[in-house]
């Protein structure tokens, strides 16, 4: 046997957390350096891998345990003053005496070999324990070992071997008990009262097959009571399989005693060992390992129902053994980090189905409890908690955190507590008199089924993870689209409050592999103005900037401000970094589409065309090592897109105006002249006769951007304008017609240089028909004579010169 060190793999459980027996040697992380024989396999793992892991086990619990016999209500009391008489001795008194001490050596027989090393042995038919209430203590604490390991209470007894007694220089090097009978599965060493220092216990449950290098992996350390002195005032245990092998290290001063019990397995079945735990463990230990942050909390339904004053009463222990021990599995297989709560939920379901199909559940839920029934406050769980099975085929999220794949009721909440049925009487037909002179009305009775459920599951979740298990907070809808990333938008504000970038790397992770949680325009553009504006610019890798980009949700279009937000980005952490997820803003198909649709539709309206078009000049006009034909080659790619789209509302006809005015003034008109062309297509061809609107704001665009910069583009724009403006004009209500022809209205402005680009690009026929709409009332008519020949009219034309041209070709 190779010498052993010691491990960060301290085990004690659920059942122990709170009694401080574990030597941690090292920290413990969940996420790094599962041992080296567990199978290469996905470096992601899902709750269904979890799921699979329990189902598959044969065997569920812990290979070793330790604690402090003190009466918890996860360990039960031994007591202080055990009785311990040794015949030939009598009484013997603990902490034991010196002269006592010098009586017991010699009525025993002392071991020296290679493994026991000045170690002082008494049988166990010298031995009686005389207190009355021990034999009970006794069994009450073997039932405890028996939840640990995973066996059932009944199916586990001790019986006495030995009294060990230990004074400085006492060792055991590692060894194990394994006997001829197979019915003993394990040892348990009860270290009564004493006083000494050293002397740590160590358990190994690993195989022969353990390379050496791999040995501290499976190694675990005891403190047994001695590192806060309370050896001296109560007894304490470890236990472990037969098949493990374990090492009491040197005592450096006082004495130890000890009683060895071997523990009995009392089933004709197979007989658990750690090596078959530790099979158990490893598919289970791999998944949790492998779980993404954001995943790291699952509900393990227990179907049945245990009520709030029992768990208050006994804690853990007030659940079946099988529940229990797979408690121990999780907590043993997670690692420290993973916590164990008891949640007691209220499952109310509605449905208008006999069978309590295609309801609506509304849960509610008791305070969580910890191992030991004791209330614990978590709001920020109940905020996340998804009791929706994993990815049942009603499931439309993906699955939920119930590690079960079946969506029946019971098969989850256990039997149905009660029952309650309602008629609703509906009225479909309508009152009318019939030609035989009655009343006619259809009425139909529908009943409405109320069930009520109660259950107990067993929560568990990663401390270390909790930033991540926030973010999965969400908003959701009636039909359960997520509609606002809640945990999402809070965790981002926490990461630039605190400008820990740190923390943004573990959001971007959580993000990136839940797609429904990816960033909205607002918060990544929240994101990326903390990076650049950064002070400490070499602490921000610009593969953080590019990770924040790909982090952007497939749904969400950039508006103006994340589009200038990008520009700023590539200006800072230049184009070779980000060229590739800026691209995919731009080529990407999937972001040419929206996917709130049953039926995809794209996404491509003028606007969206307009800043996608801004973005790439401004890009290309930045000093950051963008490629010469970038910019031409994404806007072509634009103006087919929007050729092709079916997205052709129009409802901010004005704002695209000012927009495409003010993006000619800023990239000049050569750069635009293809775009301006596009879209003042699009925007013809789109616009409705109702829209009139928005058709009187292009007219002002077109008339001043023709004046500005006269070409076939802008004369072509204007003619067609001409033609449109007149026929649509036909079609306008009356009263809307008034309003844009008063002096006083918003469009008035507009609506006079409409029609002057009517008088002076259209037809005839055009010049014509506006005129007949002018005068077709009396108070449109004022109202236009009023207005034009008001400075309103049009800057650059005297009113009188517009009026008379108006009133002789109009």
């Amino acid at each position: 046997m190779a010498t052993r060190s010691k491990s960060a793999k301290a085990d004690v459980g659920i059942l122990g957390q709170n009694n401080d027996e574990t030597l941690h040697d090292s920290s413990d992380k969940s996420d790094v350096d599962v041992e080296d024989n567990i199978d290469d396999g996905p470096k992601i793992a899902s709750r269904l891998d979890v799921y699979n892991a329990l189902a598959n086990s044969k065997f569920v619990g812990s290979s070793s345990f330790s604690g402090k016999a003190d009466g918890t209500k996860t360990i039960p009391a031994l007591p202080q003053t055990p009785g311990l008489f040794v015949h030939g001795i009598g009484r013997i008194s603990l902490p034991i005496a010196p002269g006592q001490a010098e009586t017991l050596k010699g009525q025993s027989w002392k071991t020296t070999d290679d493994v026991f090393t000045n170690v002082y042995q008494v049988e166990e038919h010298s031995i009686d324990i005389q207190n009355p209430v021990w034999d009970a203590s006794l069994t009450n604490l073997v039932r405890t070992v028996a939840f640990k390991f995973g066996i059932r209470p009944d199916d586990l007894s001790a019986k006495l071997d030995m009294l060990l007694y230990m004074e400085k220089g006492s060792s055991i090097d590692w060894c194990s008990n394994v006997g001829e009978d197979e019915k003993i599965i394990g040892s348990m060493l009860i270290q009564l009262p004493s006083i000494f220092t050293g002397g740590k216990i160590s358990v190994f449950d690993g195989g022969e097959d353990v390379d050496e290098e791999d040995e501290e992996n499976f190694i675990t350390s005891f403190k047994m009571g001695k590192s806060n002195n309370q050896a001296e005032f109560a007894c304490h245990f470890v236990c472990h399989y037969s098949d493990c092998q374990y090492k009491i290290k040197e005592i450096t001063s006082g004495s130890r005693v000890l009683l060895r019990y071997s523990l009995v397995y009392n089933n004709d079945g197979e007989s658990p060992t750690a090596e078959l735990l530790h099979k158990t463990v490893i598919p289970l230990k791999t998944s949790l390992t492998y779980l993404p942050r954001v995943d790291r909390m699952i509900v393990v339904p227990l179907r049945q129902h245990h009520p709030s004053a029992s768990l208050t009463l006994n804690g853990i222990d007030a659940l079946a053994p099988d529940h229990r021990a797979m408690a121990e599995s999780i907590r043993l297989a997670g690692g420290d980090n993973w916590t164990i709560l008891i949640v007691n939920a209220v499952n109310t379901y509605t449905t208008f189905s006999g069978r309590d199909e295609n309801g609506i559940s509304k849960i509610e839920f008791a305070p969580f409890r910890d191992q030991q029934g004791k209330t614990v406050d978590r709001k920020w769980m109940k905020k996340i908690l998804d009791f929706s099975p994993l990815g049942g085929e009603m499931d439309n999220r993906g699955g939920g955190m119930l590690l079960s794949t079946s969506n029946g009721l019971a098969d989850n909440w256990g039997k149905r507590k009660s029952r309650k049925k309602k008629a609703i009487h509906i009225h479909d037909g309508y009152d009318s008199d019939s030609h035989y002179g009655y009343i006619y009305s259809d009425y139909r009775t529908s009943y409405e089924y109320t069930s009520t459920y109660r259950a107990t599951f067993l929560l568990a979740y990663d401390m270390d993870s909790v930033f991540e298990l926030k973010c999965a907070e969400a908003s959701r809808g009636t039909s359960g689209r997520i509609v606002r990333n809640d945990g999402v938008i809070a965790a981002a504000q926490e990461v630039v409050e605190k400008e820990d970038f740190c923390l943004l790397g573990r959001l971007l992770d959580v993000v990136e592999v839940k797609d429904e949680l990816r960033l909205d325009t607002s918060t990544c553009c929240k994101l990326l103005e903390m990076i650049i504006h950064s002070t400490d610019n070499q602490s921000v890798p610009a593969s953080l900037a590019s990770r924040i980009l790909g982090a952007l949700s497939i749904s969400a279009e950039p508006d103006s401000k994340l589009w200038d937000t990008i520009v700023s980005t590539v200006g800072k952490f230049k184009w070779p970094a980000l060229h590739a997820n800026v691209s995919s803003l731009l080529m990407d198909e999937s972001r040419k589409k929206e996917i709130s649709y049953s039926s995809p539709r794209s996404r491509i309206s003028l606007e969206v065309f307009l800043n996608r078009v801004d973005f790439c000049l401004k890009l290309n006009a930045a000093e950051a090592g963008v490629e010469a034909n970038f910019a031409p080659k994404s806007i072509s790619e634009s103006i087919k897109d929007l050729a092709s789209t079916d997205k052709t509302s129009i409802p901010y006809g004005h704002v695209l105006m000012k927009k495409i005015d003010s993006m000619v003034a800023t990239h000049g008109w050569k750069a635009m002249a293809e775009v301006v062309k596009h879209s003042f297509e699009f925007y013809s061809r789109n616009t409705p006769s109702s829209g009139l609107d928005r058709f009187v704001e292009m007219g002002s665009t077109v008339s001043k951007l023709h004046g500005n910069h006269s070409c076939r583009i802008t004369l072509d724009a204007i003619t067609s304008f001409a033609a449109t403006f007149s026929s649509n004009m036909q079609n306008f209500p009356q009263y809307r017609l008034l309003n844009y022809c008063t002096i006083s209205n918003l469009y008035a402005p507009s609506m006079m240089t409409s029609i002057r680009v009517v008088i002076e690009h259209g037809k005839q026929n055009a010049m014509d028909s506006v005129g007949t709409r002018l005068i077709s009332h009396r108070n449109i008519f004022s109202s236009f004579l009023n207005t034009a020949a008001s400075e309103v009219a049009h800057n650059s034309v005297e009113p009188q010169t517009f009026l008379l041209d108006a009133l002789n070709k109009l």
